[in-house]
């Protein structure tokens, strides 16, 4: 039985789990700085999720894997996520770093699909991975295991996975720090930084203290303007959700409960979204494997 959000965020090492999920993908991200950028974002991860399903579903008569401009642009105002301009360039822009490329059908010289490259595969490979071993540390299971023994386990995992994973795109509606942050540029790097520099929580605290000890520091490596960043950590500060142990931006910088149960929540509930999609692929042969 797969787990539920709510099981997660009782466990007693859900916090542990975040932070190690955080630096996980702060590693990915290190290792595919580009790629990075464009799951950095929530309305870019949203179109480069349903990219990557489009493909992965992959349309009849292909002659392998991919998705055409058409049904993607389609596919993304439906979804409520960007205009068709907006989605037009994002794969204008994937296909000039060269993390898409197109290929050629026969008989139709004008349909000219996109596929993923392989960068882009390992890449999101590796972000799966770091999500299903944090559900291992919650519960002991063998996730990992499982589907690094699947070669092809990212075509077979990512259509489970996307329409949970965007929701009601751009209708969403976030929990006011998260609300602050969703829509700024490299806006996930910095939850993720402050989640992975985070101290241990204690029982009762109201603040969790943090390694983040300068916002200019923050936004040289967000790639994000430190006027712009300063206003948002100003605004946060102001409802409480962040602060400085001391002298602001030349201190410590504490986040509060309040934001860390945002987080949280959001993070349970997306791996919750994962461990269903794994239990719909492998669940049988995971409990036959158990039992043997």
């Amino acid at each position: 039985m797969s787990l539920t959000a709510a099981g997660i965020l009782r466990h007693p090492g859900v916090h542990d789990e975040i932070r190690c999920l955080a630096r996980e993908l702060l590693k990915i991200h290190d290792a595919y700085p580009r790629i990075g950028s464009v799951f950095a974002t929530e309305q870019r991860a949203m179109m480069g999720s349903i990219a990557l399903r489009l493909c992965f579903s992959s349309m009849p008569g292909l002659p392998r894997k991919g998705f055409v401009l058409s049904r993607f642009i389609g596919e993304v105002e439906a979804a409520g996520v960007a205009s068709r301009n907006t989605a037009d360039g994002f794969v204008k822009e994937m296909l000039k770093y060269g993390y898409l490329r197109q290929f050629d059908v026969a008989g139709d010289r004008r349909l000219r699909p996109f596929e993923p490259t392989e960068t882009v595969l390992t890449a999101v490979l590796a972000w799966a991975v770091a999500h299903l071993q944090a559900l291992d540390g919650l519960d002991g299971g063998e996730r990992v295991h499982t589907v690094t023994r699947n070669p092809d386990v990212i075509a077979r995992l990512h259509p489970q996975l996307s329409s949970d994973l965007i929701g009601d795109g751009a209708e969403a509606a976030y929990p006011r720090t998260l609300a602050l942050f969703a829509w700024v540029v490299n806006s996930k790097l910095l939850t993720l930084r402050l989640l992975a520099g985070m101290g241990d929580v204690a029982p009762g605290a109201s603040q969790v203290v943090t390694d983040v000890d300068s916002i200019s520091g923050l936004a040289a490596w967000m790639k994000v303007s430190q006027t712009h960043l300063t206003r948002k950590m100003r605004e946060a500060e102001a409802i409480g959700s962040l602060g400085w142990e001391g002298r602001r931006g030349q201190s410590p910088m504490w986040i509060s409960i309040g934001f860390l149960k945002e987080v949280a929540d959001e993070t349970a509930a997306r791996l919750a979204i994962f461990d269903a999609a794994y239990h719909a692929l492998f669940g049988n042969n995971v409990e036959d494997e158990r039992r043997a």
